[in-house]
C-alpha cells in the first residue's frame, strides 16, 4: 500500500495498524495525518511506547498520557483513583484520536490496561472508549522489554484483547525510502520472510566499506561494549576536552524519567578529532538522526553564541552543531518538560537498541552476541546500502525473526492487500464526517478565525521581545509597565518568559527580596509532590498553591516573578 492510500483510510476515521518495513515512511505518514487533524482543530494525542520514540513524534509516552505508568495490572481502586485526576480525565475525555507509535515495544498487558482506562474514564463500553486509535510500528523491530522470559503470545500487543476489540484496518506500506532496490533491501526482505540463505550470509560478511571515508560506527548488542569503546577512543585523542551541559526545564520528577529515556546526554564531552553522530533530523541542512561526522573545530554561530562543535560530514561539508530541544508536550503542544543540548553523541559505538529510528551511512556491526530475534534486522535496516556495512560477526539468532511475528506479518500483508483493492475516492465521503464527529471543523470562516487566533498568539510572543529590550536597558518594573501601558503583574510574567527564552539577559534587579524568596521556595517544595493536577502546562506548580500557602498575602505576579529565580 502507498502512503496516500493509508492517509485516506486514516482520514476516514478507521482504527488503523500502520506498518511496513524499516524505511517505508510510517513516521512521515503519521506526521501528515497529525498535521491534517491539527489544521482542522481535531484534538489528537500523539504518544509512543518509549521516550525516545515519543521525542521523534514531538509527543509523550503512552504510559504517562494514559496514567498507567509502570503498573502491570489495574484494580478497580486504581481506576477510581485515576478518574479523580482532573488533568488526566480532561485530556482523555477531550481527545478523539489516539496515536501510539512503536507499538511493537508495548506489552499486550499495557495495551489492555490503556483500553481499560479509556473505557472507564470516558464511560463507554466501546473499544478505547470510542476513540479512533492508530497503532504504528513493525513487529520485526525490537519486542517489549520484559524482566522474565515470556513466550511471544504473552507479550506482543496484537495478541491483546484490546487489539481484537479495536479490529484495526491494516495499512502495510510497501514503498521503500531508506534502502533502494539493492542487495541490502533484498536481504532485509529475506529476513522478514524467514528465508535467509547461505549466499545472503556470505554477502553480508564480505567487506565492502570504503576505507577512505569516516570509520563506521560500531553497533553492539550490549551497553558495556559501547561505553568502553567510546571512552577508550576519546581518551586516545590529544586535544583538549570541551564540555556541554544540558539545560533542563519542567517538573523534576517528570524530568527524571524523561532524561533517562533520551539518547542525548546531560553531559557531552568531545574533542577535536572526535567521531560524532547527530541525534536530530535537520532537513534544511541535509542532516538525519544518525548522520556521522568528525569534530574539526569549535566556533560561534552568527549571533555570537557558543562556541559549538563544527562537524565535518562524510560528504566533506562542515556544519555547526547548534543546541536542539527535546520535549514532552501536552495536548496543546506546550512543553511539560524540556531538555536542550548539542544534538551529538560519541559515535565510535552505539547499541542496536538505541539505533532504532536512525539512518546510518556506515556501520561496523557485531552480531555475534545477538540475544533476541529482531536485533540483526534492526541493526542492518539502519543502513542505506551494503556498501556502508562492515560485519564483524554474526550468529543464527541475529538473522532470525520471531515465529509468531512472522506468521502475524504474513496475515497483516494479506489484510492490507484486501483493503488496498479499494480506491482513495472510496474513503473521501467519510473525511468531513469524521472531522465533525471528532470535534473539529471544516467551516472556512471558523478555521480562518482559528488561524487568526493562532497568529495573534504568535504575535503576542513577540511582545516579550519588546519587554526584553527594556529589561536589557535596565529599566525598572514601574518604568516598563508605564511605558508599555501594561499591568505590573503582566510585566512580571514577561520577565519569567524572558528568563526561559533568553537566559543570558540579566534580570537580577527584579529579584524579590531574599526573605520572600525563601518563603516562596519553602511553599513550592511543600506542594511539589509530582501530582500532575497541580502543575501548569509549562511543568511548574500552579501559583494558586503558593498563593494560598502564603495566606493570600503575596500577589500572583510576584509569585510568577519569583519562579524566574527558583531552581525548579
Amino acid at each position: 500500500m502507498f502512503q496516500e492510500k493509508a492517509l485516506a483510510i486514516l482520514k476516514a476515521g478507521k482504527n488503523v495498524f500502520l506498518t511496513g518495513s524499516a524505511g517505508a515512511g510510517k513516521t512521515y505518514t503519521l506526521n501528515q495525518f497529525i498535521t491534517y487533524l491539527k489544521d482542522h482543530k481535531v484534538p489528537v494525542a500523539v504518544t509512543a511506547s518509549t521516550g525516545i520514540a515519543a521525542t521523534h513524534m514531538n509527543g509523550t509516552t503512552i504510559h504517562s498520557w494514559s496514567g498507567i505508568g509502570i503498573k502491570n495490572q489495574l484494580t478497580h481502586e486504581n481506576l477510581k483513583s485515576l478518574a479523580t485526576k482532573q488533568y488526566l480525565t480532561k485530556n482523555i475525555r477531550g481527545t478523539h484520536i489516539l496515536i501510539i507509535d512503536e507499538i511493537s515495544m508495548l506489552h499486550r498487558n499495557q495495551l489492555d490496561m490503556i483500553n481499560q482506562v479509556l473505557k472507564y474514564i470516558r464511560n463507554s463500553a466501546k473499544p478505547f472508549g470510542g476513540m479512533q486509535v492508530v497503532f504504528a510500528g513493525d513487529f520485526f523491530q525490537l519486542p517489549p522489554v520484559s524482566r522474565e522470559q515470556e513466550p511471544s503470545r504473552d507479550k506482543f500487543a496484537f495478541m491483546s484483547k484490546a487489539w481484537v476489540e479495536a479490529a484495526p484496518t491494516v495499512c502495510y506500506l510497501t514503498e521503500q525510502f531508506r534502502q533502494t532496490r539493492n542487495e541490502l533491501n533484498t536481504i532485509l526482505n529475506q529476513i522478514r520472510g524467514n528465508e535467509v540463505d547461505e549466499s545472503a550470509v556470505q554477502l553480508l560478511q564480505e567487506t565492502r566499506y570504503n576505507e577512505h571515508t569516516i570509520e563506521p560506527t560500531k553497533l553492539y548488542s550490549h551497553n558495556a561494549d559501547v561505553d568502553s569503546m567510546n571512552e577508550q577512543e576519546l581518551k586516545a585523542l590529544e586535544a583538549e576536552e570541551e564540555i556541554f551541559f544540558a539545560t533542563k526545564k519542567g517538573n523534576e520528577k517528570m524530568l527524571a524519567g524523561f532524561t533517562k529515556s533520551l539518547i542525548v546526554q546531560e553531559k557531552l564531552v568531545v574533542k577535536k578529532g572526535a567521531k560524532v553522530m547527530f541525534l536530530k533530523n535537520d532537513h534544511e541542512r541535509g542532516i538525519m538522526n544518525g548522520t556521522l561526522g568528525i569534530v574539526v573545530d569549535f566556533k560561534k554561530d552568527p549571533e555570537e553564541e557558543g562556541p559549538f562543535p563544527l562537524v565535518q560530514l562524510m560528504d566533506k561539508r562542515k556544519v555547526l552543531a547548534m543546541p536542539e530541544v527535546w520535549s514532552i508536550n501536552n495536548e496543546k503542544g506546550t512543553p511539560l518538560v524540556s531538555f536542550e543540548q548539542v544534538p551529538l553523541r560519541l559515535a565510535w559505538a552505539i547499541t542496536v537498541h538505541k539505533s532504532q529510528g536512525m539512518t546510518l551511512e556506515a556501520a561496523e556491526v557485531d552480531l555475534a552476541k545477538a540475544f533476541e530475534p529482531g536485533q540483526g534486522y534492526v541493526a542492518l535496516s539502519r543502513l542505506k546500502e551494503l556498501e556502508g556495512l562492515r560485519l564483524l560477526g554474526i550468529n543464527r539468532m541475529a538473522i532470525e525473526v520471531d515465529p509468531l511475528a512472522y506468521k502475524a506479518d504474513q496475515r497483516f500483508q494479506e489484510l492490507s492487500g484486501d483493503i488496498d483493492q479499494l480506491l482513495e475516492e472510496d474513503f473521501k465521503p467519510e473525511w468531513e464526517k469524521h472531522i465533525l464527529a471528532s470535534g473539529g471543523t471544516t467551516d472556512e470562516k471558523e478555521l480562518k478565525k482559528y488561524r487568526t487566533k493562532r497568529e495573534a498568539k504568535e504575535k503576542k510572543q513577540n511582545t516579550f521581545e519588546v519587554t526584553k529590550e527594556m529589561v536589557a536597558a535596565g529599566k525598572t518594573l514601574k518604568e516598563i509597565a508605564d511605558d508599555r501601558g501594561m499591568a505590573h503583574s503582566t510585566i512580571q510574567g514577561h520577565i519569567l518568559k524572558i528568563s526561559e527564552k533568553w537566559p543570558d539577559v540579566n534580570i537580577d534587579i527584579y529579584r524579590p527580596e531574599d526573605v520572600l524568596m525563601k518563603r516562596i521556595a519553602k511553599a513550592y517544595k511543600k506542594h511539589d509532590t509530582g501530582d500532575e493536577d497541580k502543575y501548569s502546562g509549562d511543568g511548574r506548580l500552579k501559583s494558586v498553591y503558593i498563593f494560598n500557602e502564603l495566606d493570600k498575602k503575596v500577589d500572583y505576579g510576584t509569585i510568577k516573578l519569583a519562579y524566574a529565580y527558583l531552581d525548579i
